[in-house]
């Protein structure tokens, strides 16, 4: 399946898209806003993406589902909707899913109920990861298109790191360059951008380029040491 088309066949005129345009200086109740404004403008142009079949054949899910790279306890940043939490979560994982809209996460956890399976298993939350607190450490952590997104990924992805246990796997996938081409962007990462920026947090990483859907993967690893070896998975 190819998402990208898809959300490209159903998309209409930039005119009638309601969301203001997102620029680092959003306050942050604007910056709340236009997140909740983008969950309600996808459920009018294509509801089916609110549903666990849109996905669960993507790449993208491939990818976030890999076993290798996945532990017990996972925080999904960015969330959503929580689609893909769902489809995890039915591999038995235990998933703590962040998003800043609350409206995602009322919409999260609405569908949630229809997954008796995923009972225990998934935890929602509405919030600003950088200000939030957790009674745990996690063993993976999963930022999906969120990186192009937030004002300032920098402080993001350290505070992910102090709630990960050493040598835990993090997940990131962006759209590769301008292939999703969004108002709510605020970057937009090639490959060789997106290694140079989370080379800063680990030189234990991969990444690989989706022709299909046009996004790009990274796996990256919090060092344990001060190993500078390639991913090999545990």
């Amino acid at each position: 399946m190819n998402i990208l088309k898809l959300f490209r066949k159903k998309k209409k005129r930039a005119d009638d898209d309601p969301r203001i345009r997102v620029t680092e200086d959003i306050a942050p109740e604007d910056f709340v806003l236009v997140n909740d404004q983008s969950y309600m403008y996808r459920q009018k142009v294509l509801p089916a993406a609110s549903t666990v079949e849109f996905w669960k054949n993507s790449g993208l899910v491939a990818f976030l589902s890999d076993d290798r790279f996945l532990k017990s306890e996972i925080l999904d940043v960015g969330c959503g909707s929580g689609e893909i939490d769902i489809i995890i979560a039915m591999k038995g994982y235990n998933i703590t899913a962040v998003d800043i809209s609350p409206l995602a996460i009322n919409m999260a956890q609405e569908y949630m109920g229809k997954f008796p399976e995923c009972k225990g298993r998934i935890h929602f939350l509405a919030g600003d990861i950088e200000k939030m607190t957790f009674e745990k450490r996690f063993s993976t952590a999963i930022i999906s298109h969120t990186l192009e997104h937030v004002i300032n990924p920098e402080k993001m992805m350290g505070k992910v790191l102090t709630i990960l246990e050493p040598g835990s796997y993090i997940l990131v996938a962006v759209p590769n360059r301008k292939a999703w081409n969004d108002r709510t962007h605020l970057r937009y990462y090639s490959e060789r951008s997106l290694k140079k920026f989370l080379s800063q947090y680990s030189l234990e990483l991969e990444t690989r380029v989706d022709k299909v859907e046009k996004m790009i993967y990274c796996v990256l690893k919090k060092p344990v040491t001060n190993s500078t070896s390639h991913i090999t998975p545990s």
